[in-house]
């Protein structure tokens, strides 16, 4: 009896040995998934563009002995990098949809050792998945390391989607406002009025003594190369047409003003290059309207008024999208130190970032900036005396992360 069950049992312990050095092997797996995908979201918080993100979290994988390829690819429409074995994906995170997040699938084969007698297999496909995700991401900057920062006075109601505001100074909210976000962030000191309401007066919300941040897109060679392009020879005046005014992309124009009931049209998708200010003052029938553009400047923009029966639509490209020089994610950039301005008695709607990183920007009257989906501010300050609707689910837009967010739990695997 013994001679005859000595063989099974030997086949059963064998194969528990091979089942337990897979569980093992799975575990392993799973500790490169997970470190991987950290890599990948401390890197989004160094601010590396998204493409470098997945790179790093690809290179902390193959180092873990998963296999890799020296001829990586990667989709910027999807936000996959492809790497033989480990795709790394950028996407929408799990607990805030606004945050940016890293998901990392891995793939390994394990050989088989007794349990071949059972199959004509080689191997085993082992697979895991983790997630890290960076947050909450700022919808509002604000980079002058002196005087206040972020202010907000009278009765506005400011909704940061999702999304948190951090100042290099301080941050001062007086009046009766509502101030919703998932934090706030100052280098200096956080002011909140007894009368003010919402999430963001929560103590819990509000970090001071903040590391000042940087300008993040101090060194952006696509929005810097823009930049440059601003500072041009005039040679062409918009074509006019009865009210309606019309600019062309990757065309050099002056100062432009727009009043009345002007019609202000962007000419399709691109670049739009102002070697000087914008002004809209809106009125009835004034419209102002364009998608996929980036509009650079080396003057002030001023957008504001009562559009009434107007038209307000301002879109910036996605990177799918993006032609003609327009710049993903970047709506208005400007390098002049002149006051900028969005406001008037009913909302200016935009999609994209407002990007005036030597100047002050205000909000004023009853504007609606932003919405759910995709609108930041970076300028050297922010007065909001009307309302502000701001979001960052910008992943499409491929805008960069600000990092070095002073919260511990910044990056977290959330799966």
């Amino acid at each position: 009896m013994a001679a005859i069950s000595a063989p099974v049992l030997l086949l059963v312990m064998s194969m528990g040995i091979e089942v337990a050095h897979w569980s093992v092997a799975q575990i392993e797996l799973q500790r490169s998934a997970d470190m991987a995908a950290l890599a990948g979201a401390s890197a989004l918080a160094r601010n590396a563009s998204v493409q470098q993100a997945a790179s790093a979290a690809a290179d902390v994988a193959e180092v873990d002995n998963i296999t890799g390829t020296a001829a990586r690819s990667w989709d910027p429409a999807a936000l996959v990098l492809s790497d033989n074995n480990v795709t790394v994906t950028i996407t929408n995170g799990v607990h805030n949809a606004a945050d940016p997040a890293v998901l990392v699938a891995a793939r390994q084969q394990v050989p088989l050792w007794f349990s071949r007698i059972l199959t004509f297999a080689t191997g085993i496909s082992l697979g895991s998945t983790a997630m890290a995700e960076l947050g909450p991401q700022p919808c509002i900057l604000t980079l002058g390391g002196s005087g206040t920062g972020l202010t907000a006075s009278g009765n506005p109601v400011i909704d940061l989607n999702g999304c948190s505001a951090y100042s290099d100074s301080t941050i001062k909210v007086s009046g009766s406002a509502t101030f919703d976000a998932s934090a706030l962030y100052a280098g200096g000191t956080i002011s909140i009025g007894s009368n003010v309401t919402g999430t963001a007066t929560n103590p819990s919300k509000q970090v001071t003594g903040a590391t000042p941040l940087p300008d993040p897109y101090a060194n952006d060679q696509a929005l810097q190369s823009a930049l440059s392009r601003a500072s041009c020879a005039p040679a062409q005046l918009p074509a006019v047409s009865g009210n309606t005014v019309t600019l062309d992309p990757n065309t050099c124009y002056g100062s432009i003003s727009i009043s009345g009931s002007q019609v202000l049209s962007f000419n399709g998708p691109g670049l739009y290059t102002i070697n000087g200010s914008l002004k809209v003052s809106g009125n009835t029938g004034t419209s102002l309207s364009g998608s996929g553009i980036t509009v650079v400047s080396t003057g002030a923009v001023s957008i504001t008024g009562n559009f009434n029966s107007g038209t307000v639509s301002l879109t910036a490209a996605t990177v799918t999208t993006a032609q003609n020089g327009a710049v993903p994610g970047v709506l208005f950039a400007t390098t002049s130190t002149q006051s900028d301005t969005i406001g008037g008695g009913t909302p200016v709607p935009f999609t994209g970032l407002i990007y005036t990183p030597n100047a002050s920007l205000s909000f004023s009257g009853t504007p609606m900036s932003g919405g759910t989906g995709c609108a930041k501010i970076i300028a050297k300050s922010v007065t909001v005396v009307g309302n502000a609707n701001l979001a960052s689910t910008c992943s499409s837009y491929q805008l960069t992360s600000f990092g070095n967010i002073p919260n511990a739990s910044l990056i977290q695997l959330v799966e």
